[in-house]
């Protein structure tokens, strides 16, 4: 459980399959990887990575959060590589990134651009030596409501 005052639910997703053939999958990127590969063993030939820079599609400079304090501090390495509801976007190496909605309606997003930039914007804020290793924890609001920390994958 994320919060007492939400609940769980998969992240659903919309994505091209094959050239003109989209989907609806669930889960976190990794599960949408494994499902992608699975029905189309091809489709990182059919969908080549791009090269681009990329701006801050979200400005959080003024947006409040706080570092570990209820989250577990994650291992900081792993993030290199509905309504009152939060989806677990990310889950590898026993580090999770969490998307809450706090808006009275769904939420959509065209990109992860929006929690990438609030990811970047916590691990420049929270991550801790503490430990021996670089760890991370931390919620960001503004007005997304993004949750990094530990948790089993």
């Amino acid at each position: 459980m994320v919060s007492g005052n939400y609940h769980i639910q998969d992240l659903e997703w919309q994505v091209e399959i094959s050239p003109g053939h989209t989907i609806t999958v669930n889960g976190t990127i990794e599960d949408v990887a494994t499902q992608l590969h699975t029905r189309n063993p091809d489709w990182e030939a059919d969908h080549p990575a791009v090269a681009t820079t990329v701006k801050r599609a979200t400005d959080f400079s003024g947006g409040s959060y706080f570092c570990g304090a209820r989250w577990p501090y994650a291992h900081l390495a792993a993030y290199w590589e509905g309504l009152r509801a939060c989806s677990r976007v990310s889950c590898s190496y026993g580090s999770a990134v969490y998307l809450c909605n706090d808006r009275t309606e769904d939420l959509r997003l065209d990109s992860f651009e929006r929690i990438a930039d609030g990811l970047s914007y916590i691990i420049g804020r929270c991550t801790t030596n503490a430990w021996g290793t670089g760890m991370v924890a931390g919620q960001l609001f503004h007005p997304d409501n993004i949750i990094v920390r530990q948790d089993s994958c």
